[in-house]
């Protein structure tokens, strides 16, 4: 925030707070605090102290802590129900006071400073609190006299001439950083405006300025300045081309003349609303950079699984030769005796000798049935490697493709549903909302068609349960070759569904599906004893063991 932005702020504040009570004050984040306050309507004051400091009025709503910071208390006790005289700033320094009368004279000053920015409570010049005690060399302990931060000694724009702007060109730097030495109240933002408007490159080097390039450039400088001499702002809120804001001016920029723009009342709303938005983009980069982390140990377990399975199944493969060596024996029974450790038989199908291994513990004929028995575990076991094998490679195959998509713009939320429709628990820590609780909670939705009762799952686990709880007649839906909800058709009755029911339940499974922006869905329906759940299957992944029919449906969400 640029000391230019920030007169233009500060007159808004000044207009709107002088005289307003303060009514509470609250310290929702470790360098945010808010002031409750009232002028004939309620106002948000935010104090932003971080990194992007900013002052302004604000619309957004904060949790508060249930237990007040040391900082609130002391705020509380000094200017709480306090009046606000005065808010001003000093020059064009990012240095905003709010003068506030509660018995007696008090400073709240805001020092926007980015990683040096502070908050100090001041009685007279003394400090009685502040939120970081300690800020580079400078002290803010209560009891303390307060020293303000050392002068720039930047050149006034409103009372400076151009002499004064060429007694102090630099040489041996680029135009952009010259004007951000040489100006009070701007940043590389407004420098690069200047240059702009100047019709000069910014990153020119000074010594390639002349005595006409200077004069263009100081015509600019009070160009950029008139509206604060005039008190005549225009903020505006500019949009990026994915039409998402990016940033907030007093008035129009030359620099961003390629983009969108609109108007608003006041700097305070265009500022709040980018600052939203700026948030929740720093938020979904966070929790893209943490799904990129969490998909790849999710992907690189599961690839563990697959080569486990595989190797299982390599071993389980041999089940063939147990059952002919079963055989053998039984066939080769009279050259067998009860204590043999080996013996070589001749297999008749091919005409040769083979060597089998014994238990000389055992039998010939308990030797052969100890063979079929191994014979009848692998053979199951084979079948169950496969099923799970299948499941490993469709998982991998949807992580794949969701770790791709996280490769370029895309919707966090829409990926989470992906994720939860796969029946994966993937819950970052901002979830935790009351809304997403309860939505969890409620339960499947039911719909009434024809006099059956018909429940759509609204979560894997969810569509685990119904699954769970469906009877064996009950008839089940999904979409297929697509994730998606568990539908289920109450049977209790055992007869056969009515086609049109079937139908109006496959575009419900359809709707709320990943196909639910296709034209039409295959939608796969069967029994519920036709259906089985895997061993460590990951939540809402069943098998069909026979499927009784297929119908290609238009997705719909709500029912005629």
């Amino acid at each position: 925030m640029e000391g230019l932005t920030l007169r233009a702020v500060v007159a808004e504040l000044e207009e709107s707070l002088r005289g307003a009570r303060i009514q509470q004050i609250y310290h929702p984040r470790p360098t945010t605090l808010t002031l409750e306050l009232w002028a004939g309507a309620d106002y948000t004051l935010l104090l932003e102290l971080g990194q992007d400091s900013r002052v302004h009025l604000t619309s957004e709503k904060f949790r508060n802590p249930p237990v007040p910071s040391a900082l609130t208390m002391v705020l509380r006790k000094y200017i709480k129900n306090g009046i606000v005289s005065q808010v001003s700033q000093h020059g064009f320094e990012r240095i905003v006071d709010f003068s506030i009368v509660h018995g007696q004279p008090y400073t709240l000053r805001c020092e926007l400073l980015g990683k040096h920015s502070n908050l100090i409570l001041l009685s007279d010049q003394k400090i009685l609190g502040a939120l970081k005690l300690t800020v580079g060399q400078r002290s803010f302990r209560p009891g303390d006299l307060y020293q303000p931060p050392q002068s720039q000694n930047k050149l006034d724009p409103l009372s400076a001439i151009l002499e004064d702007f060429c007694a102090r060109w630099p040489q041996d730097t680029t135009l952009i950083r010259a004007l951000a030495q040489i100006i009070d109240g701007i940043g590389p933002r407004l420098a690069q405006e200047i240059a702009l408007r100047a019709q000069l490159d910014p990153d020119l080097s000074t010594a390639q300025i002349g005595d006409k390039e200077k004069a263009s450039l100081w015509e600019a400088v009070q160009a950029l300045f008139a509206p604060v001499r005039e008190q005549r702002f225009q903020p505006v809120l500019y949009f990026s081309q994915e039409d998402k804001p990016m940033d907030a001016a007093p008035f129009p920029l030359k620099l961003y003349a390629h983009l969108r723009y609109e108007s608003r009342p006041t700097l305070s709303e265009a500022l709040d609303e980018y600052a939203r938005a700026a948030a929740q983009s720093q938020t979904e980069e966070i929790e893209q950079t943490a799904l990129k982390r969490w998909l790849c140990e999710k992907l690189a377990h599961t690839q563990t699984a697959l080569e486990r399975v595989e190797t299982e199944l390599r071993q389980a493969q041999h089940y063939e030769t147990l059952k002919r060596e079963g055989e053998l024996i039984l066939a080769h029974l009279d050259r067998l005796q009860k204590g043999m450790r080996e013996a070589t038989l001749e297999d008749f199908s091919n005409n040769a000798p083979q060597d089998i291994k014994l238990d000389p513990a055992l039998t010939p004929v308990e030797n052969a049935q100890k063979r079929f028995a191994r014979y009848k575990k692998l053979k199951r076991a084979e079948q169950k490697l496969c099923e799970r094998r299948a499941l490993f490679q469709k998982e991998l195959q949807d992580l794949g493709n969701i770790a791709h998509s996280l490769e370029g713009a895309v919707d966090i939320s829409a990926v989470r549903e992906r994720l939860q429709a796969l029946g994966y628990r993937y819950r970052p820590a901002t979830l935790g909302s009351e809304d997403t609780k309860t939505k969890q909670a409620a339960g499947p939705r039911v719909f009434l068609i024809r006099g059956y009762r018909v429940l759509v799952g609204r979560s894997s686990r969810e569509n685990d349960e119904l699954v769970r709880q469906a009877s064996r007649e009950d008839y089940w839906l999904h979409a297929r070759e697509r994730a998606g909800a568990h539908v289920i058709i109450k049977n209790p009755q055992q007869r056969e569904i009515p086609s049109d029911v079937l139908e109006q339940a496959a575009q419900l499974a359809a709707y709320y599906s990943q196909g639910r922006d296709a034209k039409r869905v295959p939608v796969s329906y069967t029994r519920a004893k036709y259906l089985r759940k895997p061993k460590r299957a990951r939540p809402g992944a069943v098998l069909m063991t026979q499927e009784e029919g297929t119908l290609l449906v238009t997705p719909k969400g709500e029912l005629e």
